[in-house]
C-alpha cells in the first residue's frame, strides 16, 4: 500500500476518533468539548476549513460530473483502455485523497476550537457532514476496486456514481452551512480574530 495512502487512512481514523471523542464528551459532560485551539490559532483554523471545504466541493463535483463518467467511454473502447484509465487515475489519486482527508481532519478539529468566526453549532455541521462523507469513502472505494480488477459493470458505476453524489451533497452542505451560516457574520470574539 503507498505512503499517501496509509496517510490517508491515518488522517480518516484521526478524523472519527477525534469527533467521536468530541460527541463522547459532550454526551457525558453535557457541555461543549474543551477548546485546546485558541486565539488566532482557532481563527486560522476556522478560516482554512472554509476554504478546505469548498476546494473539496469543487473536487468531488468535477469527480462526479467529469472524471468518473469517463470509465463509461473507456468502456466502450475496450477493457484495455479502461484498465489503462484506472492505472492513470490510480496514478494520481494523491492529489484527490490527501486534501479530502485534511478537510475533514480540519472540519472535526473545529469541535476542539474556540468558537471565533463560526458558532458550535455551525462547527458541529460542518463535522458531522464530514464525517457522513467519510461513511460514503467505503462505498466509492468498492466499487473503484470492483472495476480495477473485474473490469467495468452498470451495478460497479451506479455504486459509485450514488456514493460519490452522496460525498458532494454532503461536503456542499457543509461548505454552503459554514459560509452562510457562520462566515458572513462578523467574529463572535473580535479580540482573537
Amino acid at each position: 500500500m503507498p505512503l499517501y495512502f496509509l496517510g490517508f487512512l491515518a488522517t480518516l481514523a484521526a478524523t472519527v476518533l477525534l469527533y467521536l471523542a468530541a460527541v463522547a464528551f459532550v454526551a457525558i459532560r453535557r457541555r461543549p468539548a474543551p477548546a485546546f485551539i485558541k486565539g488566532s490559532l482557532a481563527h486560522r483554523l476556522q478560516g482554512a476549513s472554509v476554504a478546505l471545504l469548498w476546494a473539496g466541493v469543487g473536487m468531488c463535483w468535477l469527480l462526479y460530473f467529469n472524471v468518473y463518467r469517463i470509465h463509461v467511454d473507456m468502456n466502450v473502447l475496450g477493457e484495455q483502455a479502461l484498465h489503462a484509465f484506472n492505472r492513470a487515475y490510480t496514478a494520481h489519486l494523491p492529489i484527490v485523497v490527501l486534501p479530502y482527508g485534511l478537510t475533514c481532519l480540519v472540519s472535526v478539529l473545529g469541535l476542539w476550537s474556540e468558537p471565533v468566526r463560526l458558532s458550535q453549532p455551525v462547527l458541529w455541521a460542518a463535522a458531522t457532514l464530514c464525517i457522513i462523507s467519510i461513511v460514503t469513502t467505503p462505498f466509492a472505494a468498492g466499487a473503484l476496486g470492483d472495476m480495477h480488477d473485474h473490469g467495468f459493470s452498470d451495478s460497479a458505476y451506479q455504486q459509485l456514481q450514488v456514493a460519490h453524489f452522496a460525498r458532494s451533497l454532503a461536503l456542499t452542505a457543509a461548505a454552503l452551512w459554514v459560509l452562510i451560516a457562520g462566515w458572513t457574520r462578523p467574529a463572535l470574539n473580535p479580540h482573537t480574530a
